[in-house]
């Protein structure tokens, strides 16, 4: 708020400020609003203290923050954060998963890239968070294997909010046995804490609030994660004494829903089996492996999503033929269940809503959890 302050004060001593010699109303006017969009594109709207993005964020191919005033040139700009979008699709298709810590990495740093550029933030955060997730692709494009952007930096000067949140996350992060579970979680969080960091920073606790929540919640569903994932139980040493055979488990009836993203299973807007890509097809072996761990599956449900663009018929019948498509695939993989139904709900049941002010392209980013095939669980372990 104070650097607005400064920028009206200024633009205001322009317009106002008296002359030696009289000038006719109607000339001062005309005068005066060239300087006042001048002093406007000085101060970047936001006062004469906006941060220059670091060196390493010039190289990002946005438009430069002081001549990013039309139309042509912010489209422009979506384009060039779109190219990175597609990059990063095409390593899923090549075979990296979603849940790889790199790719989510660059997937959280450009979306945060996005939303504060829709924000229209000059203080350098843009570029560095886009520069962030063009170095990890880049690294991934070298070698689908790297370990890239594991160090998380304080980009355009945010300060570091909650130690205790970044000690949680950098413990799931230095254990290999469950990162495979928690990932993405985990790498998506640590960007939402840079992001909070950054509110506090520019205007105050009040807006980094929202984000250190969100923050937390994914702490608590990275332990959530961690504490479901498989660990592999150590073989008793040599010469000890076996272990007394464990006590029969108590037999419980469980509940499981298990949500797939339509966006990370399948082609855009496809539905069949050749259509699903390689890190769709991973996903749904992980998952047909943890559903082989069941004693036995009372019932299946294969239920179909889709977001609000569309005809209701067509969202209907698209939903549905993805969540046959799942349901054929993982019987496929030997997933057996007493009853298996599968249905196709469209777009009646949205988990999130998306504000219909941005671009289309970035309310279907907003909209993607809503594309999505539930698998509704009942069984025993």
């Amino acid at each position: 708020m104070k650097d607005t302050t400064a920028a009206n004060s200024f633009a205001g001593h322009l317009v106002s400020r008296p002359h030696p010699d009289p000038m006719p109303p109607l000339m001062r006017k005309t005068f005066a609003l060239p300087l006042l969009l001048s002093a406007l594109a000085i101060t970047g709207c936001a006062g004469f203290s906006q941060p220059a993005p670091a060196p390493t964020a010039q190289a990002t191919g946005l438009t430069p923050q002081a001549a990013r005033i039309t139309d042509e040139r912010i489209l422009g700009d979506r384009k060039t954060m779109e190219a990175v979008q597609q990059r990063l699709r095409a390593l899923n298709e090549a075979g990296v998963l979603q849940n790889n810590y790199s790719l989510a990495k660059a997937q959280c740093w450009l979306d945060t890239a996005k939303t504060q550029y829709h924000e229209n933030d000059r203080t350098g955060y843009v570029e560095e968070s886009l520069a962030e997730s063009i170095k990890i692709t880049q690294a991934l494009e070298a070698d689908k294997a790297a370990r890239a952007g594991l160090d998380t930096p304080l980009v355009a000067g945010s300060v570091k909010l909650r130690d205790d949140l970044w000690a949680k996350l950098a413990g799931f992060k230095n254990n290999p046995a469950t990162l495979s579970c928690n990932a993405r979680t985990v790498a998506c969080a640590e960007v939402r804490l840079v992001r909070a960091g950054h509110a506090q920073e520019q205007t105050g606790w009040r807006q980094a609030t929202p984000h250190v929540a969100m923050a937390e919640d994914a702490v608590r569903r990275a332990a959530d994660e961690a504490a479901s994932c498989a660990v592999p139980v150590a073989a008793p040493g040599a010469g000890l004494a076996p272990a007394p055979a464990p006590a029969p488990a108590p037999v419980v009836v469980q509940k499981e829903s298990i949500v797939l993203l339509g966006d990370a299973l399948f082609k855009f807007n496809k539905a069949g089996r050749d259509d699903l890509l390689p890190g769709g097809l991973e996903r749904l072996r992980e998952v047909a492996e943890s559903l082989k761990k069941y004693r036995s599956i009372e019932t299946l449900d294969f239920i179909g999503h889709t977001d609000r663009y569309g005809r209701t018929a067509y969202n209907d019948a698209l939903s549905l033929t993805r969540a046959n498509t799942v349901r054929a695939y993982l019987e496929g993989l030997g997933v057996k269940a007493a009853k298996t139904t599968t249905e196709g709900r469209g777009s009646r049941e949205p988990l999130v809503q998306c504000s219909t002010t941005p671009s289309k392209a970035q309310q279907v980013i907003c909209l993607q959890p809503n594309r999505r095939v539930q698998i509704e669980v009942l069984g025993i372990k």
